[in-house]
């Protein structure tokens, strides 16, 4: 398994630079300030006048070496969030370059394919007031650069979702969801795959709160069972099921299971192999998503034989963040290999399977391909997550791939970092807007991709919860033991109040504005003219204070 998962990792090293894809878009507004490329700082980069339409005295190109970037200085007035606009031209297909904003981080962004010089938004940044640099760097691919904009922007407004897509979501999985809810934007939860998982706490002092898994092991077409001294194909229990179901107890439900799904290929596969690369198999998705075909059959079984273990979750009480058919848009998975249509037509079998036919309502769905095309909408998913894998110890926040995802999920989802080398840093996170839910380390590329000082940093961070981090106390188990009591939650009209008696009762906005409070005896609260959202509601009795979250969904 050493070898398989160091294959696995190296491949997404070398293709997670296809992480983001921004669009092409029109500006008619009046930038705040512009630059001409040819007018930056150019290293091993030409200039040149061949194609028409650009602006200025001509572009930049070039960014075929690794060392070729062009840095511009551009000046704004005030401290403030701004957009980043890029007019290019790459005629010959995508391009991937680095962007670098005042010399920190790096991050990706994809230039699309055009057929003449178009624009592109490169994110929205906190910029200083006065000079500021912007550095395109050579990442992969020959291309055009003209100009660099920017436009006045405003920080991202957040109406998510209070309720879980699936209508029958059962008291567990709606509890985590609104734990989930009630630290966004203001926390982050840490979290580590299953393998690594021990040495964290080693390095940090401190253990990850999410744990996660993979179900790769549970179908009969996984490649690796081991028989009569050679790998054939055939379903086998790893123990990961058992496991994490004992850890869940373990933490006394404070901590979250997360898992996602290598899934071998149905057929068309050579034991042995990782079958579930697109070059690994002839299965094709596209017949597997026909009714009445032999393939299609054979995701049917397959999909089963998971929901027999997602049962066992459901019975033992434990709420699954549960990501199928992750980093589909990269097409290095079969499910992926034959584009968006096909993906998703397979992702909504998969759903209607998993939730009316065999009644699974554990699970919050979290969907890890980011690009427009693939998205299976917001009706369908609970999270939308980004794989991010900028390079060792770069510690960005990713914006522009958090952006991607915002404007995607049209500010209504909860947005996670559902893989990652290096882990961005927290408090730029919050403090920049990018406030992702949780970051999910890859295994042992956290150590390979962070200093121990970074991540001791990360874990001993009050704004990263784990574990034992005392502001992460088990609020969900905490909902169910309280002395109050809130019904139905999430609530529409109102929400009725049981349990002791109170002197005080208040009702906070996440923003820590009281919108109710009363020191009446009262058995219900009206939330009719509450706006949508995540609410704290505190009892005070004998100078002690009880807090219930509360999610309003008129």
């Amino acid at each position: 398994m050493k070898r398989l998962f160091a294959r696995q990792t190296l491949l997404i090293l070398l293709l997670s630079l296809m992480c983001f894809i921004q669009l092409a878009v029109a500006q008619t507004e009046t930038p705040v300030d512009a630059a001409e490329a040819e007018d930056g700082v150019l290293t091993g980069i030409t200039i040149s006048k061949s194609v028409a339409g650009y602006s200025g005295s001509g572009y930049i190109t070039g960014l075929d070496q690794g060392t070729d970037k062009v840095t511009v200085t551009l000046t704004v007035p005030v401290k403030d969030f701004y957009k980043l606009v890029i007019r290019y031209n790459s005629t010959s297909g995508d391009k991937t370059q680095y962007l670098i904003v005042n010399n920190g981080g790096s991050s990706s962004v994809v230039f699309l394919k055009t057929t003449t010089w178009s624009d592109i938004e490169a994110g929205k940044y906190l910029l200083n007031a006065g000079k500021n640099t912007i550095t395109i760097q050579s990442s992969w691919g020959w291309m055009d650069i003209d100009k660099f904009s920017l436009y006045t922007a405003s920080k991202n407004v957040y109406n998510i979702t209070p309720d879980l897509v699936n209508p029958n979501a059962n008291s567990d999985a709606k509890l985590l969801y609104g734990f989930l809810l009630s630290k966004f934007n203001s926390k982050i939860i840490s979290g580590q795959t299953n393998s690594y998982y021990p040495e964290v706490k080693t390095i940090a002092g401190q253990s990850p709160m999410i744990r996660g898994w993979d179900f790769q092991h549970y179908t009969q077409g996984y490649a690796y069972l081991w028989k009569n001294g050679a790998h054939t194909f055939g379903w086998e229990d790893d123990g990961s099921v058992k496991q994490a179901i004992d850890w869940y107890k373990s933490t006394a439900g404070k901590g979250i299971v997360t898992f996602q799904w290598h899934w071998h290929s149905p057929s068309g596969g050579t034991a042995g192999t990782n079958t579930f690369y697109t070059d690994k198999t002839t299965f094709d998705v596209t017949k597997a998503v026909q009714s009445g075909t032999i393939e299609n059959g054979l995701i049917i079984r397959d999909i089963d034989s998971i929901a027999s273990q997602l049962k066992r979750f459901q019975t033992a009480g434990v709420p699954i963040l549960w990501r199928p058919l992750h980093e589909a848009g990269g097409a290095w998975f079969w499910w992926g290999a034959k584009g968006p249509k096909a993906c998703k037509d397979l992702f909504y079998i998969m759903y209607d399977r998993l939730t009316n036919y065999h009644h699974l309502n554990n699970l919050i769905w979290v969907w890890s391909t980011p690009e427009t095309d693939w998205y299976p909408g917001n009706d369908f998913i609970d999270i939308v997550g980004h794989d991010s894998y900028p390079g060792a110890y770069n510690y960005d926040m990713q914006k522009n791939s958090f952006d991607r995802i915002y404007s995607l999920s049209q500010g209504k989802k909860l947005i996670a970092m559902t893989e990652n080398g290096p882990i961005p840093n927290p408090d730029d996170c919050l403090a920049l807007d990018a406030p992702w839910a949780y970051f999910m380390s890859w295994g042992d590329l956290v150590a390979a991709q962070n200093s121990s000082q970074h991540i001791k940093d990360v874990f001993n961070n009050p704004k990263v919860l784990t574990l034992e981090n005392p502001t992460a106390v088990n609020e969900i188990k905490k909902n169910k033991l309280s002395l109050y009591q809130l019904f139905p939650n999430p609530a529409k009209e109102k929400v009725s109040v049981t349990g002791a008696v109170f002197d005080r009762l208040e009702v906070l906005n996440m923003k820590g504005r009281i919108v109710f409070s009363t020191t009446a005896p009262v058995c219900s609260i009206q939330t009719a003219h509450l706006s949508n959202g995540v609410y704290v509601v505190k009892f005070y009795q004998n100078h002690t204070a009880y807090e219930q979250k509360l999610i309003v969904c008129n």
